[in-house]
């Protein structure tokens, strides 16, 4: 039986040898999710899959849908990213980022927030007009609310007032200073206090569009606020260990 050809758009996440010369390669793409796909005889001097299985590689690629895998047929290349390979942090945030995603995508779930995300903080990571630190924690923040994990930082959850400038984590947002007062509860270490600035900088990265989510920089003070409030969203709300954060620079410094 002929497999069926389809056209998926995606980012190559990772690559692998497989016998002596194929490849085996993860993709993130938009139609099906996060897939493993062969690429026989990619590892060859003049394969023409070569060029198309390199790791931050995009652009669409047409494969054999088999019972249980996929095939590499072609890819058409819109994007290399080639010159992170010659920027050492700017690489490891790359690893770092594409872990993440590995972490969170499945397989035959539609990934089209995850790739559109992927992509423009990869073109951040190239730019290079951004710090690579609030890079890391827009993507983080971003990500995680794709993943349903958002948390309110617009309003107090629970009188709705918007000068709130109290993070409860457990509480999942929000809660002003007089809804503080009322409960005794909400007086433990799981919260963290933010100033207009951190919270304007972090409401931005909700509720921007994909285009502008990475055209602002902060300074050096509100940078470590937005560190230390990420620090404990990721420790709630993603706890897993990935061993790509040791090798980014701020991790490092």
């Amino acid at each position: 039986m002929i497999s069926e050809t389809v056209i998926l758009t995606g980012m190559i996440l990772i690559a692998s040898p497989m016998k002596e010369y194929d490849k085996r390669v993860e993709i993130l793409t938009r139609e099906r999710g996060r897939i493993s796909v062969f690429a026989q005889g990619a590892r060859k001097p003049n394969s023409t899959l070569s060029a198309c299985t390199i790791p931050f590689t995009f652009g669409e690629f047409q494969v054999y849908e088999g019972r249980n895998s996929y095939t590499l047929k072609s890819g058409v290349i819109s994007n290399y990213f080639g010159n992170l390979a010659d920027d050492y942090d700017g690489l490891c945030y790359a690893s770092y980022f594409t872990d993440v995603v590995r972490y969170h995508s499945r397989e035959n779930v539609e990934a089209d927030n995850e790739i559109i995300l992927l992509y423009i903080t990869f073109r951040a990571l190239q730019a290079k007009k951004v710090k690579n630190k609030l890079i890391r924690r827009i993507f983080e923040m971003r990500l995680l609310t794709i993943q349903g994990e958002g948390i309110e930082l617009f309003e107090c959850l629970r009188c709705k007032n918007k000068d709130a400038y109290d993070v409860y984590f457990k509480e999942g947002g929000l809660i002003c200073a007089d809804c503080i007062a009322k409960d005794k509860n909400l007086h433990d270490a799981n919260h963290i206090s933010l100033s207009g600035d951190a919270r304007y900088a972090l409401q931005y990265i909700l509720a921007s569009s994909p285009q502008k989510l990475y055209s602002f920089n902060v300074s050096d003070s509100v940078m470590g606020e937005i560190d230390g409030f990420m620090k404990k969203y990721l420790a709630r709300y993603m706890p897993h260990h990935f061993k790509t954060v040791e090798f980014l620079e701020d991790e490092r410094g």
